[in-house]
């Protein structure tokens, strides 16, 4: 597993925000160059942000699979689950790179010299949250993973039991949370605020634990794993707690959903609702983009302003038609009004009726000469808000339904629900149950921003329902044997000539018949 036995040269560049982490990591840090100071030691925290930051926006598998959308322009046959299509998807390299670069640091940061203990903290706890959440992607996305053991250990790696993988990352982001602070205390190697959500604070730890124990709770039940689902869902809630009652951060909710997605489009500000975000640095490049690939894919006129209304079936990936909309929002949810561009005017195109995106509301531009506009289309100018505090709202309403506490679960619920203006539970479009109306809120509250509604759809167990083509005939010993995940990738086990390199890493039992 080349991504896994070898010292990795460093990538270059981390530049989140002028006030942050601004040092570049060094180009080829090896065991061979010095740890004696904190500078040097920052050049490997860097290179931990600069990878996480690309790892956890490229879900590709999982958007198409899951994303609420009613066309997508590419993807179909991943959004269908073709084994022949999805065994030829994304790779888990960046998820190891950035485990490699924190195992590095925790392994040298003995050797810096001149380190106050809340300097030592902080940079180790960066290491130990990076490590948790790369760990719990790598479960959601792949199942049994490779649980490193440091950034020494030079072998072939198999498989780890996903069970053994959520106690390790679970370990990773106590840790985290012990040595750092809340995020109003972050200051980087020159004194200054951090001001930017992607550096782990003792609030994004806690975000956290309470996803791995939720996600671990969930999958003990699907998979008949031995463990204790309840105790699980209720450290979840003991997590999502702390982060709603302020003990690990002063997050707040948005007053609205209009001032929701004002905060969100202006990722220079602070958004007292983010609690961990792949950070977009427009100014690093006039090229940069943002890692929020879920709303670059949604994204059509009028926010671009290089394309019109016509344009949205030849140049939008994702699409939503209006009539799922309406479906989705009772006319007094102020969401209709705030996630969509004039929802309420007709905006058709051969016949359809497309609802628009409007929960981000600005993009950035390239200066074309050749452009009829005069300008080409850069990107969306938001971060990748990975979890916000209604999240963790939604997240305690779930564990508890599923507890059977069912008035916990509503408060809850209804909290965001007020919020929009919507009809507090129970309404009369709740046909399905309290854990299926926690589920649809989700899916209404966190519409164009992240990969969420898949692994949301997994850990409630909804594939046959929410999920479309391969999906509704699984079985359960086709759900045992890997077929919510992706296969192990090529790049484990062979090298770029197709060479197998490793013979103790096994591919999933669903996958096997297919490679």
């Amino acid at each position: 597993m080349k991504h896994l036995v070898y010292i990795l040269p460093v990538a270059l560049g981390l530049a989140l925000s002028a006030c942050d982490l601004d040092l570049k990591p060094e180009n080829g840090l090896t065991y061979a160059n010095s740890f004696d100071t904190e500078r040097e030691l920052n050049a490997t925290t860097s290179s931990i942000h600069y990878f996480l930051n690309k790892a956890i926006s490229d879900d590709n598998a999982f958007c198409a699979a899951g994303l609420k959308l009613d066309e997508m322009s590419g993807g179909d046959q991943t959004r269908q689950w073709n084994p022949n299509t999805v065994k030829t998807g994304q790779d888990w390299a960046d998820l190891y790179n950035a485990i490699f670069e924190a195992n590095l640091l925790l392994d040298n940061i003995g050797r810096t010299q001149g380190l106050t203990e809340a300097r030592r903290a902080f940079h180790q706890g960066q290491a130990e949250f990076a490590l948790g959440i790369c760990y719990l992607t790598l479960v959601q996305r792949y199942g049994d993973v490779p649980l490193t053991v440091d950034s020494k250990t030079i072998k072939a790696y198999g498989c780890a039991p996903q069970m053994d993988v959520l106690g390790q990352a679970i370990a990773h982001a106590r840790r985290g949370m012990d040595l750092l602070p809340t995020y109003d205390k972050l200051t980087d190697i020159n004194g200054q605020p951090i001001t930017n959500r992607q550096f782990a604070s003792k609030g994004s730890c806690a975000a956290l634990l309470a996803h791995l124990y939720a996600w671990r709770g969930s999958v003990t039940e699907l998979y008949g794993l031995r463990g204790d689902a309840n105790a699980d869902y209720a450290k979840a809630v003991e997590y999502a707690t702390m982060l709603i009652d302020g003990k690990v951060g002063a997050y707040a909710l948005c007053p609205s959903p209009e001032q929701l997605c004002e905060a969100l489009s202006t990722p220079e500000r602070p958004n007292a609702e983010e609690i961990f975000s792949c950070a977009f640095d427009a100014t690093r490049s006039n090229f940069s983009s943002t890692p929020n690939l879920v709303a670059m894919n949604y994204r059509s006129w009028p926010l671009d302003e290089t394309q019109n209304l016509g344009d949205i079936v030849s140049n939008t990936t994702y699409r939503l038609r209006k009539s799922t909309v309406d479906r989705m929002y009772d006319k007094g949810d102020m969401r209709r009004e705030a996630y969509f561009y004039n929802i309420d005017e007709p905006h058709e195109v051969d016949g359809v009726d497309y609802a628009l995106m409007h929960k981000y509301r600005a993009a950035l531009y390239i200066a074309d000469q050749y452009a009829p506009s005069g300008k080409s289309f850069r990107s969306v100018n938001c971060n990748y808000t990975y979890w916000r505090l209604a999240d963790f709202y939604l997240l305690r309403a779930e564990c508890n339904a599923k507890m059977g506490r069912d008035a916990a679960a509503i408060a809850d619920l209804n909290a965001i629900r007020h919020r929009a203006g919507a009809e507090p539970y129970p309404a009369p479009g709740d046909t399905e149950g309290l854990r299926k109306a926690v589920f649809r809120e989700r899916e209404k509250e966190f519409l164009y921003e992240t990969d969420a509604r898949y692994f949301d759809i997994v850990r409630n167990n909804y594939v046959a329902s929410e999920l479309q083509g391969k999906f509704t005939t699984l079985t359960q010993q086709d759900i045992r044997g890997g077929a919510l995940t992706l296969p192990v990738p090529d790049g484990a086990y062979k090298d770029s000539n197709g060479r197998v390199t490793n013979t103790v890493i096994r591919q999933k039992p669903y996958w096997v018949r297919y490679m």
